[in-house]
């Protein structure tokens, strides 16, 4: 029985797993779907920027067509296409040389029997000269896919920032999770000596049920603090795609490299994921005013054409021929041009106007975050020194409680305020971790930086 307990706990072991940020991080990233979708984006717009370099190669294509008719124009254009044409096909049979039978209508030309005909041939279709249409298409593709590359970058600290939230709510559950194992501790020594000294007879039995009272209370909200690591454990797992977590490690943070203000800003503006996003957008708008003035030159075109013609199928070369076509196509009015062109540099301007807004809104939302962390870090530092303080508070009622100076009900109130200034100071951690991350992804920086995640291919 000891060998099959001991063997299920070593399996047991083995399936469950404590683990750590980078851990946590490089789990998500791998196997978020989210990421992966933005990856088939990118791939997406490759494939067009192949199409269009494509479209400058032009296309080769085998045609083949079989008709039958008696069409008499079909007919007779099918015998010289097949090199088969008589002067019997234009009735030179009814015709005698004279003036009375110009008028004749032949047969043969008008009635002819149904032919079948074989048209047999290789195309080619090219751009030669498109009003540069092409290149700037090539060019704004080009510039979309830097676009979806930068995207998945900001998907990817957007998702890590949200692992971190995760994580370290986690940690924070799980810190609960102690303090009040600690608290209890403390309460069943209340217990313990409010019970002794009922016995003696120095207490009433009011003091018993008081503290007995509280930890029932310390009990649910032991329950209530392991629910929640489970609930954070849980999307973590999610997150992850990984059920044998069971536990984490400690608080995360992510320091950012400076905290002035100047640096920070200048990193914002050159490493920013919207503001490259916004800025390339400007390029493509302006590439869009080129594109439409594409419409005012001329486009020229070639069609190359190889093939053969016959009542049956046929590659002799005297049923061959070729067909060279070099085309010119010029708009000569389209008012609809000019209007496409103007509204193009109004959406251009429209784009210059939100990428200015854009970096005025860094400025803010990058002071917005320093004044947050200071804030955060001055209230951490004065919820350290009241649990401290407080710490030393409860241990004195302890002492005053059995020499019989403060009643219970002091003694517990000193308990739950100890108790409620460590929580205090576990949630003023986790959102210091959360503002110093902040810093971090509004300066440009990423949050994968320490990452081992194999970064995807673009």
């Amino acid at each position: 029985m000891y060998k099959i307990y001991l063997s299920l706990l070593l399996i047991s072991s083995a399936y469950s797993q404590s683990i750590g940020f980078d851990e946590v991080l490089d789990l998500t990233l791998k196997n978020s779907k989210d990421l992966k979708n933005q990856e088939l984006n990118i791939n997406l717009t490759k494939q067009d920027i192949k199409n269009v370099n494509s479209i400058s190669y032009g296309k080769l294509y085998f045609e083949e067509q079989i008709n039958r008719t008696n069409h008499s124009g079909y007919v007779f254009n099918s015998k010289l296409s097949s090199r088969e044409a008589s002067f019997n096909d234009f009735g030179a049979v009814q015709y005698n040389g004279t003036s009375d039978t110009l008028n004749v209508e032949p047969n043969n030309l008008n009635y002819p029997k149904a032919r079948n005909n074989f048209t047999t041939k290789l195309n080619y279709d090219i751009p030669i000269f498109t009003g540069f249409k092409l290149t700037n298409q090539k060019e704004i593709l080009k510039l979309k896919k830097k676009i979806d590359e930068i995207k998945f970058k900001l998907d990817e600290n957007e998702l890590s920032f949200e692992v971190l939230k995760a994580y370290n709510g986690a940690v924070v559950a799980k810190e609960f999770i102690k303090a009040t194992k600690k608290a209890r501790e403390s309460i069943l020594y209340v217990v313990q000596t409010a019970n002794a000294f009922h016995k003696e007879g120095l207490v009433t039995k009011i003091d018993v049920k008081q503290a007995r009272v509280y930890e029932l209370n310390i009990n649910s909200k032991q329950i209530d603090a392991q629910n929640n690591f489970d609930l954070a454990l849980a999307y973590l797992k999610f997150l992850t795609s990984n059920d044998n977590i069971t536990n984490v490690n400690e608080l995360k943070y992510i320091n950012p490299n400076t905290l002035d203000f100047d640096l920070l800003y200048k990193s914002a503006l050159a490493n920013k994921s919207n503001l490259k996003i916004q800025k390339l957008n400007s390029k493509i708008k302006k590439k869009n005013i080129e594109l439409a003035k594409s419409e005012f030159y001329p486009s020229v075109y070639s069609h190359l054409e190889y093939g053969f013609n016959d009542d049956e199928f046929t590659l002799s070369n005297d049923k061959d021929y070729y067909n060279v076509v070099i085309g010119l196509k010029y708009t000569i009015f389209d008012n609809t041009r000019n209007a496409q062109k103007q509204k193009n540099k109004i959406q251009y301007k429209q784009a210059s106007l939100n990428y200015q807004k854009l970096k005025d809104f860094t400025k803010l939302e990058l002071k917005k975050a320093l004044l947050d962390l200071k804030s955060k870090e001055k209230v951490l530092k004065v919820k350290e020194e009241a649990f401290l303080l407080s710490k030393e508070i409860f241990k004195q009622s302890q002492l005053m409680y059995k020499n019989r100076l403060i009643a219970m009900t002091n003694l517990l109130k000193q308990e739950a305020n100890m108790r409620n200034n460590q929580a205090q100071v576990i949630l003023a951690k986790y959102e210091s971790s959360l503002a110093k991350a902040r810093i971090t992804l509004i300066s440009g920086n990423s949050i994968t930086r320490n990452s081992t995640i194999k970064k995807a291919k673009k």
